[in-house]
This record gives C-alpha cells, structure tokens and sequence, in this order.
C-alpha cells in the first residue's frame, strides 16, 4: 500500500509540477514583436494572432489619453515627453491601447515605465470614443516596472578599447 501511494504521488508531481511551475508566467511581447508582426495593408502575422484573447505583459511608457482615471490609456515605446530627440511614436505598431480592469489605481509620470498585463487584442478595431487601434489590453493591470531597462547601450568600437 505504501508503495502505490508514493508511486501515485510521483506520477501525480510529475503531471502537475510543469504546470504549477509555469503556472504564472505570461508571455511578455516587445514593441519590436509589435512592429515584425505587420504585413502589407496593416495584415498581422500568425505569430501575433496567436496571443488574441489571451493574458500578456507589457511594458512602456504612459500617454494619456482619455478621463483622467486613467481607465483608458495609450501604452508607448517611448514616453510622451519625448526620447532624447523628441522622438514621438510614429504608427499603431508603436502603441497599445490600454483599457483598464475596474478599480485601477496608478500614480502616472511620463519618465516611469510601467509593466501591464491584460487580455490582448490584435486587429484593426474602431472605438467610437477612442478612435481606431491595431493592438489592444483590456481589463488591464498596472503597475510601476521598478528596474525596467529603457536604453539598450551596446559596446562600440571606440568603447571596447
């Protein structure tokens, strides 16, 4: 008997240990996923129609954009006062339309990157309030992404020596 029990208890641990393991990561796409993932005439790839309904993360910079709540929000590569250059996002490939789940409450600066998760939407879709948007998190949560990398500095030839 003491043996079934363990040989159930391994076989059980070796089911359910994958899934609890794995059971809080979510898949955290880039805006260089974003960006790949268009075709001519605004089609989107496979790949990225894949994460359609499903939890994801992620991170950049706040505009606002709607009620000052922030229940509605655009969520950019760069912040909206501007990268180094003024540099604005230029298309829908470069911002989300973030939709905040009921209750959210965040304090907003436009040097902060934030991490956000939510259900992801991808597609042209119209918002009669909002206007038209490519990629969409809905019922979205917020918080400040402490550590986040915001520039990428690469070795140049001149500072490897």
């Amino acid at each position: 008997m003491l043996r079934r029990m363990a040989v159930f208890c391994l076989c059980l641990w070796l089911v359910m240990g994958p899934l609890l393991a794995y059971s809080d990561e979510v898949p955290r796409l880039t805006f260089a996923q974003l960006v790949d993932s268009l075709k001519a005439n605004l089609e989107l790839t496979q790949k990225i129609k894949c994460y359609n309904g499903k939890e994801v993360e992620r991170q950049g910079f706040i505009i606002p954009a709607g009620p000052p709540d922030l229940s509605f929000f655009l969520l950019s590569r760069v912040s909206a006062i501007g990268n180094f250059c003024c540099e604005l996002p230029t298309g829908q490939d470069e911002t989300v339309y973030v939709y905040t789940a009921q209750g959210v409450q965040l304090f907003y600066d436009p040097l902060r990157v934030y991490k956000v998760r939510g259900c992801f939407e991808a597609g042209v879709y119209t918002d009669p309030a909002n206007g038209v948007s490519l990629f969409r998190l809905r019922q979205a949560h917020v918080e400040e992404a402490v550590g986040a990398k915001i520039i990428k500095i690469e070795d140049t030839p001149a500072s490897a020596h």
